[in-house]
């Protein structure tokens, strides 16, 4: 195999790899980030989790 063709193979590999902005490890990552924000804002914020609750009320009767 010449040099050329490693060249060839190994960028089809990559951009095989790497598909989207992020990858499996970001995707993760932003995702619990955006789960602490959160609960960081509802355990903090009194009228937040009152109006969840007032959200839930009119959900369940």
């Amino acid at each position: 195999m010449s040099k050329a063709d490693q060249i060839i193979a190994n960028n089809t590999r990559v951009s095989r790899r790497k598909q989207g902005f992020l990858g499996q490890r970001g995707r993760i990552a932003l995702l619990a980030l955006t789960t602490l924000l959160i609960l960081f804002v509802y355990f903090t914020q009194s009228d937040v989790r009152a109006t969840f609750a007032s959200w839930t009320s009119l959900i369940s009767g």
